[in-house]
């Protein structure tokens, strides 16, 4: 009988070793992952059942390198598949449920860029320089060394940065520009709550 996949929705999280306390407890049926390149290294625990997507999703949070922008090769293969999880497959009988990549416990992960960054390499490092902006005045705010007008003038400066950087059609691009902005939003809100004595 051929084998036939089917889409499966749950999808597990992830969370970097720093998050996870060093235990046999804490790693339990989870996958640990080295994910090195670009100036980066860190390890990441993963359920065998989240997929390449939630992978890229949590490299994202840890390197502020979109999820479009990575390439990551493991055993010099080339991961493509989003939809694939990271343990090995899942079946249901003789029904595929998720293609597996199979890692191991401790397999090493290579980060590195994806042909699309060379395409919009220009206005990444602008939104990047923007974000190192906003966690500047992100951590005026904590620090008490900004008050609120003045956070609410360089956040209102810093969005029109923002809104000039071209995508040239870029959908990866234009993304991440919304993000950009609304990192930029929620430093605004946060203030705004310390003005009203909110510890937000």
């Amino acid at each position: 009988m051929s084998l036939q996949q089917s889409h499966r929705e749950p999808r597990e999280p992830l969370a970097s070793q720093e998050s996870r306390e060093e235990s046999p407890s804490a790693a339990a049926g989870a996958i640990r992952l080295r994910i090195a390149g670009l100036g980066h290294h860190f390890e990441i625990d993963a359920s065998p059942i989240a997929m390449l997507s939630d992978l890229k999703d949590e490299i994202q949070r840890k390197t502020n390198l979109p999820s479009p922008y990575q390439r990551l090769v493991a055993k010099r293969k080339k991961l493509d598949d989003d939809t694939m999880v990271l343990g090995p497959t899942v079946m249901e009988g003789n029904t595929i449920l998720s293609m597996g990549i199979g890692f191991d416990y401790g397999a090493k992960i290579l980060l590195l860029h994806s042909p699309l960054f060379e395409q919009d390499k220009e206005g990444i490092e602008k939104l990047t320089a923007l974000v190192n902006e906003i966690e500047r005045i992100d951590q005026g705010r904590r620090s008490r060394d900004m008050n609120n007008k003045l956070v609410q003038e360089l956040i209102i400066q810093v969005c029109c940065k923002i809104d000039a950087v071209e995508t040239n059609g870029s959908e990866a691009l234009r993304k991440m520009r919304k993000q950009t902005i609304k990192r930029a939003e929620n430093v605004a809100q946060k203030s705004e709550a310390n003005k009203r004595g909110v510890d937000p």
